[in-house]
């Protein structure tokens, strides 16, 4: 079984955006009357992976979902324009690793972040043109797994892998019945994992050693 396409998690796989994300966020926080919660970096980093409503739930706990989620959705956009004009931080080798990729499989990306944020990220790390297709919370309210399974089912994928950093990726790709690579240098740990990577510029082995 030949892998064709590989699908990446985007938070602590391909960049870490907290510095971002803080700053533009607590920014729109603090021109608030109601009551909110500031982002640190403890915060930030405990949600990352997670979905955009239990990011609003975090900053704004008093007030109804459907409510505070209007008011992220703002926060989002800003978000996403900020990464744009004044980037994001991106891990090593990024943008080789998806062109040598490219050459031979599918990629895409698929997160739990909300709309428009990949598509600031890849336009920001100048991979786009290697990526065939991304997929989001934002997008369509769907979790992980769903999003996992849509994806398969939309772009007819046969064997597609999934590269992410966390216990709860491991656990979407097991409902989703999807290989799972453990990256390293993210926001998780994932000791049990049966496929793992240390160093982006080895991801390719590691995908070709699954077949």
């Amino acid at each position: 079984m030949k892998t064709d396409a590989v699908i990446f998690d985007i938070d602590g796989t391909l960049t870490n955006s907290t510095r971002a994300i803080i700053a533009s966020w607590n920014r729109h926080l603090s021109s608030l009357s109601c009551p909110h919660r500031l982002l640190d970096e403890e915060t930030a980093g405990s949600l990352m992976g997670k979905t955009m409503d239990d990011w609003a739930v975090a900053v704004l706990p008093d007030l109804p979902l459907a409510e505070a989620r209007e008011i992220t959705e703002v926060m989002e956009q800003k978000e996403n324009e900020e990464i744009r004009t004044s980037g994001t931080d991106l891990y090593p080798f990024v943008r080789e690793t998806f062109e040598l990729l490219s050459h031979d499989y599918d990629l895409f990306i698929l997160s739990n972040c909300g709309k428009g944020y990949i598509e600031a990220v890849m336009a920001y790390a100048g991979i786009e043109k290697y990526v065939r297709g991304h997929l989001c919370f934002g997008d369509n309210g769907l979790d992980k797994p769903d999003n996992l399974k849509k994806m398969v089912t939309d772009y007819q994928l046969e064997h597609p892998v999934y590269v992410g950093d966390t216990q709860r990726d491991q656990e979407c790709c097991e409902i989703a019945g999807i290989p799972f690579i453990f990256v390293s240098w993210g926001f998780g740990n994932v000791p049990d994992a049966l496929y793992r990577c240390d160093d982006m510029k080895d991801l390719p082995e590691v995908i070709r050693s699954l077949g």
